[in-house]
Formats: C-alpha cells, structure tokens, sequence
C-alpha cells in the first residue's frame, strides 16, 4: 500500500502488515493514538518520514500476509478477535500476574517501583477481562444473532444501533483505560529495561510485559479500526 504523511497511522497498520512492530519501536501509539498522520507523528517524535516509511516498507516486504482483513466478512472477523487476542489475552494474564506478584514480594526494598507495577498491572486487567466479557457475552452474540437472522445488509432499528454504539463505546473506553495504565507501567518500568543485576525472574517480568503491551495495542487497533467501524458501516 502507498504510505503517505497523510495517512493515519492506524490506516498504515491496517494495510500493511508489520507495521505495528515498527511503530512500537520508536514509541508511537498506534491503536488509541491511531487517528494521527503520519506527518503528525514524526515531527513529535523527531522521525525522518522516509526512515519510518522505508522501515515499515522494509518490513511489510519480508512478512507473508496471509490475512486479508478487508476480505473477511463479519462471523471470520469475530472468529479471529477470539481465536487470536481473546485466546492470548486470556493465556498471558494468570502468567504475568504470578510474575508481577513474586517480584514485588522478593524485590520490594531495593525497587520499590515494582510495587506500582504490580498494582497498575492488576488494575489494567480487570479492564481487559471486563471488556473481553461483554464482548463474548452481548457484543459477539447480538451480532451472530443479526447475521443468523441473514440481516448483515439491512438496516437495524433504532434500539438495536443503540445497543451496539453503546456495547462498542463502553468497550473502547475500557481498552483505552487498560491502555493508558500500560504507558503508566512502561514508564515505571524505564520501557521495559530490567535494572542492573535483575535476576531472570525480573528480566522475564519485564519481557512478558512489552509483549503483553504490544498485543495489547494490536488487539485495541484490531477493534477500533478494523472490527468496530465493520460492524456499523451500514448502520
């Protein structure tokens, strides 16, 4: 796809695939940050446009895309949701949570910080597994209910965009919530560089949280700018 200074960065993300890792390496927020261009973004952030755009061409290049979002339809696109960021989301925290727990216990007195680590990241979660739940409990069902009902193309009544405007807005300030916790913990945690000396259980610590972070970012781009806008595109 043609990268431009236009371009949103969410829209980059969207079109070409490994994008977001590139993004992730100069700090810039692609899923609830996503509405700013590209031009925006590099003159905040200091960044030659054609250095980013080379290194997301150079990238996309390398990566066999075998996901086409803009070819799947509504059931593939939930399917994907739950198969891909809720089963990760969902395998990630139990372990994390263990970790962030066992530092704060045996590291306490010499880095107080992981106490607030373990804190904001208990706090992000109860965001996440909150919204992953409306998700599969309202959100998912009321719109395979309207696709069982072979209603995809038509118009829905008023209550019913009301409902799905409503689930998807609580859901998106969730996740944006949980997001602005994690920038809290990149910060504690000096963008996830382990002090002098950590022991492995400290290096994975913070290992496990850039990823979880990263995913993290994928899921809430996947929904805000590819799902949502989906689901209400003819409503």
């Amino acid at each position: 796809m043609n990268i431009t200074k236009e371009k949103t960065v969410a829209q980059v993300v969207t079109e070409n695939t490994g994008a977001d890792h590139v993004f992730c390496k100069y700090n810039i927020d692609f899923c609830c940050g996503g509405d700013a261009t590209l031009k925006k973004v590099c003159n905040e952030n200091g960044i030659e446009f054609n250095v980013l755009k080379n290194e997301i061409e150079s990238v996309t290049a390398v990566i066999n895309r075998d996901i086409n979002f803009g070819e799947m339809d509504m059931v593939s696109l939930i399917n994907h949701s739950k198969s891909i960021y809720h089963k990760y989301l969902k395998e990630n925290v139990p372990v994390i949570s263990q970790l962030a727990v066992k530092v704060a216990e045996v590291h306490w007195m010499h880095h107080q910080e992981v106490v607030q680590i373990n804190n904001s990241f208990s706090k992000a979660i109860s965001e996440i597994v909150e919204q992953l739940s409306i998700e599969e409990t309202i959100l998912f069902p009321f719109i395979n209910k309207i696709i069982e009902q072979d209603r995809l193309t038509t118009k829905l009544d008023k209550d019913e965009i009301e409902t799905l405007k409503k689930s998807i807005k609580n859901i998106e300030k969730g996740l944006k919530n949980a997001g602005d916790i994690f920038k809290k913990i990149a910060g504690l945690t000096n963008n996830y560089t382990p002090p002098l000396g950590a022991c492995n259980t400290f290096k994975l610590l913070y290992e496990k949280l850039q990823e979880f972070e990263q995913e993290l970012h994928k899921f809430i781009h996947f929904e805000k700018h590819i799902l949502f806008p989906k689901v209400l595109e003819n409503n």
